[in-house]
């Protein structure tokens, strides 16, 4: 006698959708936006007005706030009507014009592309692009990240400067060493005295707080409140 499924919450008829067959797992579901492929439902003119080849047409997905189309193969942004927009300003981002959809406000193309491939940033995150060419909005250089791992990984390219590559740095690596290494013999205020600096300036640096890219780096010891019965 052949036994029929359960009903369950996710199938509520018992049937045999998404259960294994022939040995073979179900799809996993996702939330992520799916491709348009041939849902865009556009007049045949407008796609030939478009000027765009099937297979860009297959690889659009929504954007749904802003009605545009973003292609996460190649990080081109499109309006409604299928036309490229986007323009790149001095500061190297592609920015979308300030129409009524964006509020009167520009947007940057590389949020849009993200949202439209993985969905809202997730809070206090930033998106980041991989290679550091703020015009390649490919969905595969793009990443989310919090602000600090923004920084972080633009100190590891050497975009932002740091330790004594900043114009005004009075200390070096070199120096550094030294007065962690004088801890316990050698007092912030003399380090201070001979180098004609601020005392809060070498004593930071001994303890860590700055030019941690300095190894050995001391470990920051952080005090804990109690916590409250």
């Amino acid at each position: 006698m052949t036994r029929r499924p359960t009903a369950t919450p996710a199938n509520p008829h018992g049937s045999r959708t998404g259960s294994r067959r022939n040995g073979r797992r179900p799809r996993s579901q996702t939330n992520a936006p799916q491709p348009l492929g041939d849902a865009l439902e556009l007049p045949e003119e407008l796609r030939r007005a478009s000027g765009l080849t099937g297979a860009i047409l297959r690889r659009l997905r929504p954007h749904q706030s802003t009605r545009t189309f973003a292609d996460p193969k190649t990080g081109q942004v499109y309006s409604a009507r299928l036309n490229p927009i986007g323009h790149v300003c001095k500061d190297g981002y592609v920015r979308l014009g300030g129409g009524r959809n964006w509020a009167g406000k520009e947007q940057y193309a590389h949020r849009i592309v993200w949202q439209a491939v993985n969905g809202p940033i997730p809070d206090g995150y930033q998106i980041d692009h991989r290679n550091h060419c703020k015009s390649d909005n490919r969905a595969s250089n793009l990443q989310a990240l919090t602000p600090l791992q923004n920084v972080q990984a633009s100190v590891r390219r050497g975009k932002i400067a740091n330790g004594e590559n900043v114009a005004n740095a009075r200390l070096n690596d070199q120096l550094v060493r030294e007065i962690r290494a004088t801890t316990g013999t050698v007092s912030g205020a003399e380090w201070a005295r001979q180098l004609g600096m601020d005392r809060t300036t070498i004593n930071c640096a001994r303890r860590g707080q700055s030019w941690r890219h300095v190894k050995p780096c001391p470990r920051l010891m952080t005090s804990h409140r109690p916590s409250r019965s």
